[in-house]
């Protein structure tokens, strides 16, 4: 079946729903150009988690009516407040045990399972120097804000991150940069170096005074900066040159101040923007979908892969069909085990022979599929095979301990190596010092000696 070409986007709808806040600007397409056609900003009554999300949804639409934005697609700044992130240094691996390092990062610096997350990677060098910072979401909180857009009638092409979206946070080519967006109810810091973000994280911008107002906090913002600052690699840190502070003018003013004499000592220019400028926030959401029109998804996606056009139309297939069908399928199965009822008859006979003869082949081969996964493993102690299993006909599991992920990778790489075994699986990982493992391979070679 050949599929019409999908249409190239002429409008979107820029939206953020962070703090209680919704901001939202619609951009489309002129004759050269990408123009901002309305922008909206409201209070939120209902909190974005709520129990609810039909109800959040048609506030938001609401809001959205009362802007006159009829637009339906819309590409969404994720709130700050959701991120995770964790710095990884990468080693020169594989891309196959370059993914495996990072989930095992992943399953350790994260608070749940790697697979309960949305995770977006951002790679960054200094040299010969590799890293990842990866960055997480919930996938629960993606999907519920997956409920509230739909029901507010809006579909999302992308979820991202807002501070990322400014052109100026990503830096040139060898200019790295410390963007530090300061609001009333918070602040969000991102370090942008190598080509890539080498740190992500939010701080308690202000505590609130006797009187209610919102004051700065800003001894402790400078010490979480200079904890931050000074947690990137050496290598990294003397190509940042330049701390960017925005959003509350009266609050960045305040905050360079006091962060003056540690930005000089670490070699970094305070840039506090454009004076009297528009609301970074603002901004923020305009830059986000117009940098969508131009360029489509950012490199930091967080919006779950669509299930393909084959699987939606299969979930389309209401109840009573699939019954029809497994019916008709049930019937056919029995005619063919009827049809071909003799060849059982045979195959039992067959497997009667072999179960005669089976422990003594099994014996041998055993021995064999043993000596080659011992000869993998160092000689040094450093991994160590506390459980040596064998399902079925070709099936192994091995677990035990290692003294570290390097060596682990390394008995792992030697294993990929031997031509009897294929399909090698890490299943499982825990710990730290020493780690608990266990593998899975297939053995596709003879019993031998």
């Amino acid at each position: 079946m050949n599929w019409p070409p999908r249409r190239r986007l002429q409008s979107i709808l820029g939206l953020s729903l962070a703090d209680g806040q919704l901001r939202a600007a619609h951009v489309a397409r002129s004759k050269n150009a990408v123009a901002v056609l309305r922008t909206a900003s409201a209070p939120l009554a209902l909190d974005l988690l709520h129990p609810e999300p039909e109800l959040v949804g048609r506030e938001i639409r609401n809001h959205l009516e009362a802007a006159h934005i009829r637009e339906r697609h819309c590409v969404v700044a994720l709130p700050a407040s959701w991120v995770m992130s964790q710095h990884v240094s990468v080693p020169d691996l594989s891309p196959e045990d370059t993914a495996s390092l990072l989930q095992i990062e992943a399953e350790k610096g994260f608070p749940c399972s790697p697979e309960e997350l949305q995770i977006a990677p951002s790679a960054h060098r200094v040299g010969s120097e590799r890293y990842v910072t990866q960055l997480a979401v919930r996938q629960e909180q993606i999907a519920q804000l997956g409920e509230v857009l739909k029901s507010a009638g809006l579909k999302p092409l992308s979820y991202t991150l807002g501070l990322a979206a400014l052109p100026e946070s990503a830096g040139a080519a060898g200019k790295g940069r410390i963007s530090l967006l300061v609001e009333p109810k918070g602040a969000t810091l991102l370090v942008a170096a190598g080509g890539g973000f080498a740190a992500y994280r939010t701080l308690e911008a202000t505590i609130e005074s006797e009187f209610g107002e919102h004051v700065l906090n800003g001894p402790a913002i400078a010490r979480e900066l200079r904890i931050t600052f000074e947690q990137i690699p050496a290598g990294l840190r003397p190509e940042i040159r330049t701390l960017a502070l925005r959003g509350d003018a009266a609050l960045t003013e305040q905050l360079a101040g006091i962060l003056g004499d540690w930005a000089r000592e670490a070699g970094l220019e305070i840039d506090l923007g454009k004076a009297g400028g528009r609301p970074v926030s603002e901004v923020m959401i305009e830059q986000l979908a117009e940098s969508y029109l131009r360029a489509g998804s950012s490199a930091l996606e967080f919006l779950p892969p669509r299930p393909s056009r084959w699987a939606q139309l299969l979930a389309r297939y209401n109840s009573r069909r699939l019954a029809t069908a497994g019916f008709a399928a049930a019937a056919a199965a029995l005619v063919a085990a009827v049809a071909f009822g003799w060849q059982e008859f045979r195959l039992w006979s067959l497997r009667s022979e072999w179960e005669g003869m089976a422990a003594r082949v099994a014996s041998y081969r055993n021995l064999t599929i043993l000596r080659r996964v011992v000869e993998c493993f160092p000689d040094n102690g450093s991994v160590t095979a506390k459980t040596f299993e064998i399902h079925g006909p070709a099936t192994v599991s091995v677990s035990g301990t290692a003294r570290d992920n390097a060596s682990l990778l390394r008995t792992l790489d030697q294993l990929r190596q031997a031509k009897e075994v294929q399909g090698l699986k890490i299943e499982q990982i825990r710990g730290k010092t020493p780690a608990q493992f266990t593998f899975t391979f297939r053995w596709v070679g003879t019993s031998g000696t």
